[in-house]
């Protein structure tokens, strides 16, 4: 994060980043966004992100806000020793980049005093989400196809440098198509660095998380193409029983989700 300034305003302890725009006003509108009305951009199962405009209208100086749900039970006895969400998150960030791999700048975070609220501002990631970016080939196949062996050899790079993603869906990678293509990891609030004892499961983890999505588009076929460049990249060979494994871990995750009405 550069340069940092720590303040406290209105029971909030803020870390600032020298790159922040730090005038009172866009901090004060940050702040707001945790107690008004304002329809949240995204909602997980502990937080809500918000999103918040640039003034000047440039959509890469917008901010995304993420307030998290104040820890409970045992995380909040944690919570008493351990560092916070956010200056974890932070810390995170900044080992993922000295790695080599894109992720949205944190900009500001903080914990609030009374109520343990904490939040994080990021700048917007670079890239589009992946039915955007896909949509943006124009029904090119080979384009497609290109991407997702470029996905698969990044998100194996991710791991061989040693780090799990708290969430890795298909939602939580941008993706800027120019070739050759490049991929940014948002959500990394809860990325980590490997237990190594648990290394592959968390790894197999991560690639069930990022299939079990259906994308306009995206054909086994395709989800396969990503699978065997994840191989290449992380050990330089294909696995049948590895590739049996992820499937039949994928099929128990679909078996759980909730039927549709519809």
């Amino acid at each position: 994060m550069g340069s940092l300034v720590r303040t406290e305003q209105h029971g909030w302890r803020l870390v600032i980043a020298d790159d922040f725009p730090q005038s009172v006003e866009v901090i004060e509108n940050v702040l707001k966004l945790g107690v008004g009305n304002d329809a949240p951009f995204r909602r997980s199962r502990h937080a809500l992100t918000f999103l918040l405009p640039s003034a000047s209208g440039k959509a890469g100086a917008d901010l995304f806000v993420k307030y998290f749900d104040p820890p409970a039970g045992w995380k909040r006895l944690k919570s008493s020793w351990r560092r916070s969400c956010p200056s974890r998150a932070a810390r995170m960030s900044e080992a993922l980049r000295a790695a080599g791999f894109s992720v949205p700048a944190i900009l500001l975070y903080g914990a609030h005093r009374e109520s343990r609220r904490q939040l994080i501002v990021t700048s917007r990631a670079e890239g589009d989400g992946p039915i955007l970016a896909l949509r943006a080939l124009g029904g090119s196949i080979a384009a497609k196809r290109a991407i997702l062996r470029a996905l698969g050899t990044e998100i194996g790079r991710f791991h061989l440098a040693g780090f799990i993603h708290g969430d890795l869906t298909p939602f939580n990678i941008r993706i800027v198509t120019h070739e050759p293509a490049r991929f940014a990891f948002i959500d990394n609030d809860r990325t980590r660095r490997n237990v190594v004892i648990a290394r592959g499961r968390h790894r197999l983890r991560n690639l069930v998380q990022l299939g079990r999505f259906a994308l306009p588009g995206i054909t086994r076929s395709d989800r396969m193409r990503v699978f065997r460049a994840y191989e290449t990249a992380l050990y330089r060979r294909h696995s049948r029983r590895l590739e049996r494994r992820v499937a039949a871990m994928l099929q128990r995750r679909i078996q759980r989700e909730p039927k549709s009405d519809s």
